[in-house]
């Protein structure tokens, strides 16, 4: 009778192609209804079609046949108070030179009503730090002019993070229903889920000993891991605007990072660090194999794009040199509260990586 595999343990987790097995104790419902609540972005401006300009500009996504689940965004006159105070949030357009006092009493207002409020200032010359000093306003942004008129680009860009640092709204919900945040919301889902990873890796000692098999992998660990790379796919879905039908996407998803990627990254990684070689070099695997899954998702879902393995690989590799300088990062904050073993911190020079 052959011997059985000391993989064998992972092998009942599968890959990502059978992540609703992994994912069968998470429930994910709300994670879909935050980013399925409804809210109202309103945009008001002495200038109506300029606020209505801005609204369009909110709309304008990575794909050209972007189609937001629901209607979000809508511009108001000024005097509509009223309305305004029915907003989730207001997006509140100021001259950056000369008279704003009507915009500023309107401020306060909506201040006194909780309602979040992120002031944009037109054009001009003056700097954001400027503005705030002289309004004292904690959030303002400056909207860039290109010869007097406003360059739509860098204004949606500006909205997005002004918008963002508010923290009033949900980001997976804010990109799902306006696709001008959709690029920013995912890739900063990636970075941090990916960061995430890497940390959590450090500091769980995945590198211990297997008493049954001598390699140093911990199953639980590793399902953990991959689950928080599930949820970063579904995440990226929803901000994208796709189905949130959680049985429906993810087996999409998993066709698209080719049934396991992080997870066999992870795997590899782990296997071939025996005892001694040390944990940094797994610690940048799993930023690497998280990043390269999130990307790979990412632009299938902004473009309908699919990664071969040669430009997976390629995305996995650049992904592993910040995932070294990452973890050599937290291996120094971690030392200065709990100092690593030695062998951690040796192996760290001599261990490897492979993204075969």
């Amino acid at each position: 009778m052959a011997s059985k595999s000391p993989l064998e343990p992972l092998n009942a987790f599968g890959g990502f192609g059978h992540i609703l097995d992994v994912l069968r104790e998470v429930d994910v419902r709300a994670i879909r209804n935050v980013a399925e609540t409804q809210f109202i972005f309103a945009v008001t401006s002495r200038d109506t079609v300029l606020a209505d300009h801005l609204v369009s500009l909110l709309y304008r996504g990575e794909r050209d046949h972007d189609i937001p689940p629901s209607s979000a965004a809508i511009s108001l006159p000024l005097n509509e108070k009223n309305a305004l105070a029915l907003a989730d949030i207001v997006v509140l357009l100021v001259p950056a030179e000369g008279d704003a006092l009507r915009e500023l009493d309107l401020l306060r207002e909506l201040e006194a009503q909780h309602i979040p409020a992120l002031v944009c200032a037109l054009g001009g010359e003056v700097s954001e730090s400027t503005l705030h000093a002289k309004w004292k306003l904690a959030s303002v942004v400056v909207l860039p002019t290109i010869d007097g008129t406003l360059d739509d680009e860098a204004a949606t860009h500006a909205i997005v993070r002004g918008v963002r640092a508010l923290k009033a709204l949900d980001d997976v919900g804010l990109a799902r229903h306006l696709p001008a945040f959709r690029h920013t919301v995912s890739s900063a889902l990636i970075e941090d889920v990916a960061f995430t990873n890497a940390a959590y890796s450090l500091g769980a000692g995945v590198l211990a000993i297997n008493p049954l098999t001598g390699l140093p992998l911990n199953v639980a660990d590793i399902v953990i891991l991959t689950k928080n790379q599930a949820i970063l796919a579904y995440k990226i879905a929803l901000s994208m605007g796709l189905t949130s039908d959680f049985r429906t996407i993810m087996p999409q998803l998993a066709a698209v990072v080719g049934g396991g990627f992080l997870f066999r990254q992870i795997a590899r990684g782990l296997i071939g660090l025996l005892p001694g070689l040390g944990i940094l070099p797994k610690v940048a695997v799993s930023f690497a194999g998280t990043y390269a899954t999130g990307e790979a998702v990412r632009r299938w879902c902004a473009y309908g794009e699919r990664l071969n393995r040669a430009a997976l690989r390629e995305v996995y590799e650049q992904a592993l040199s910040r995932g070294k300088a990452i973890a050599r990062t937290l291996a120094a904050r971690a030392s200065e509260k709990l100092p690593l073993r030695r062998s951690a911190r040796s192996g760290s020079e001599q261990g490897s990586t492979s993204s075969s």
